[in-house]
């Protein structure tokens, strides 16, 4: 058989060490997660709303997004669980707690001309779930008193000074050794005289166990035992024996001895009903109690107390806002709002994004057929003459000055974020081109622009969204309500409102290199 070179077989060896490795290296199973995302929205002031409600968007489980709104409705949506916690988030920090109460499914009956929505079952169909619940307000942080310097400075003195021993400082010394000199000095010292040691049981600080009658030493010659003397008649205080300091302690009479406690049967009956009336029993059969049913976070917050917000209805003009998250596990939080680097940075980054709008909207009403904003051609620097021909003598024709809209904006929002660690700085802008005064032709426009700023400073567009007041069952108004994690992978995603005529849906947009993708959409309600 020929010989393999010494190449080959370092290469086999390497090949099965390989193989070897593959076979026994783990890898661990990924994270299942759970993680249902709303829309908390009320009016008035937030701890104490006038009227609330919680829509449900998405619901991430396993692996995939589920419409919050109708996933696992038997007949309640797993997202709308009574008992459920939500966690009001502003840019992924905590702000409150809502813990659901109720759920209802409300609809307009085909009679009623004016939409006013009402409970029904969960076979119909209409303005959708909603769950109201009662507000939290997070615990307030410990207070840490503040570290002053003491006014009195510590004095290093040495042990080798005898007027700064202290006789009551504890030492670590060799017992045997130290009464061994003692003796020796003693003796040394005072020769006639005997030295009695001093015994270390002498010590006053130094527990005694007691012993019992029983276990006492026997009694000296000429003492008659009272175990062979008939006991005489005497009083309880006189049968104490004389030769013990202490007396047996009764077992009955130790306050640390665990006892059961004997209940009276009409205390318990009282309990029990007490019990029974608190609690809710479930129907036997109900589809709720399936064994395979998940569960979000349930139970209630501490510090609730009260009665849970009255319902909201429509969308009135002081409607407020905020992501609610309903997470099984309590994760780190990952706040993803961005503050400015310089002062003047705000005023730069909108100064841009108002061009951008402006020249959106002039686009938008030219590719509709609409009354395009005012404009105004942008005045041409002087440039001085040259020698160079003419462009007509080149054979080319100049193009036309550019344009730039002087559209008037109102109601602007300029929001930061970091949606992800070490991402690109993001901006929502939001803002709304009022018509002119006195055009009845002209309808209110709305843009939504979505910008990442590029390592080199310049603002590339990721999304951008026109719509008016006329064309809204075409084009949905996005508006913006938060950034929000909704898969738990520490990388936020934009959570918009997009708002029509007589429906309204929420929608996920991931923005990933200064491109934006929809992730998830729920379906019309209200």
């Amino acid at each position: 058989m020929p010989k393999l070179p010494a190449t080959r077989i370092l290469c086999l060896a390497a090949l099965l060490a390989t193989a070897l490795h593959a076979q026994t290296h783990r890898v661990a199973a990924p994270e299942n997660v759970t993680r249902s995302v709303g829309v908390y929205e009320w009016t008035g002031d937030l701890a104490k709303p006038t009227a609330a409600r919680l829509v449900p968007v998405s619901l991430f489980i396993e692996g995939t997004y589920q419409n919050g709104g109708t996933y696992y409705a038997r007949p309640i949506p797993l997202a709308l669980l009574n008992g459920n916690i939500y966690s009001l988030e502003k840019a992924g920090v905590p702000e409150g707690m809502v813990t659901l109460d109720y759920a209802r499914h409300l609809q307009a009956t085909a009679s009623d001309d004016s939409a006013e929505p009402h409970p029904t079952d969960a076979n119909t169909t209409g303005f959708g779930w909603f769950g109201y619940g009662t507000f939290a307000a997070l615990p307030a942080p410990r207070k840490v008193s503040a570290l002053h310097a003491s006014s009195n400075l510590a004095t290093i003195v040495s042990s080798k000074d005898d007027s700064s021993k202290d006789t009551d400082r504890p030492t670590f010394t060799n017992k045997k050794t130290d009464d061994t000199k003692t003796s020796a000095s003693n003796k040394s010292s005072q020769p006639s005289a005997s030295v009695t040691p001093v015994a270390s049981d002498d010590d006053p600080d130094r527990p005694h166990l007691s012993k019992p009658p029983s276990a006492t030493p026997s009694t000296p010659a000429g003492t008659p035992d009272p175990a062979s003397t008939p006991p005489a008649t005497q009083t309880p205080a006189e049968s104490t024996d004389s030769r013990t300091t202490t007396t047996a302690k009764d077992p009955q009479d130790d306050n640390d001895r665990p006892t059961l406690r004997h209940r009276d049967p009409k205390q318990a009956a009282a309990d029990r009903k007490e019990r029974s009336q608190s609690s809710v029993t479930g129907v036997p059969g109900s589809l709720n109690d399936d064994p395979d049913r998940p569960n979000m976070r349930r139970g209630r917050s501490e510090g609730i107390g009260g009665a849970p917000a009255p319902q909201l209805t429509g969308l009135p003009p002081a409607l407020h806002q905020i992501v609610a998250v309903s997470d099984p596990t309590n994760r780190e939080t990952h706040p993803f709002s961005r503050d400015w680097a310089t002062p003047t940075e705000r005023a730069e980054v909108l100064a841009k994004l108002e061009v951008i709008a402006r020249q959106q909207i002039t686009l938008y009403a030219r590719n509709n057929g609409a009354e395009a904003p005012t404009s105004k051609p942008v005045p041409r620097p002087v440039s001085k003459p040259s020698r160079r021909p003419a462009p007509a003598a080149r054979g080319l024709v100049e193009p036309h000055p550019p344009f730039v809209s002087t559209a008037p904006l109102a109601s602007e929002q300029l929001t930061p974020y970091t949606l992800s660690y070490g991402g690109l700085p993001t901006f929502v802008y939001t803002a709304s081109n009022p018509p002119p005064a006195g055009s009845l032709t002209v309808p209110e426009r709305y843009v939504t622009l979505v910008v990442q700023q590029l390592p080199s400073g310049e603002l590339q567009l990721a999304f951008a969204s026109v719509t008016d007041a006329a064309h809204l069952d075409r084009t949905p108004w996005f508006r913006l309500v938060d950034a929000v994690d909704p898969n738990a992978e520490h990388r936020a995603s934009l959570l918009f409102e997009l708002r029509g005529h007589s429906s309204r849906q929420f929608a996920l947009y991931r923005v990933l290199s200064a491109k934006a993708e929809q992730q998830f959409t729920t379906e019309a309600i209200q």
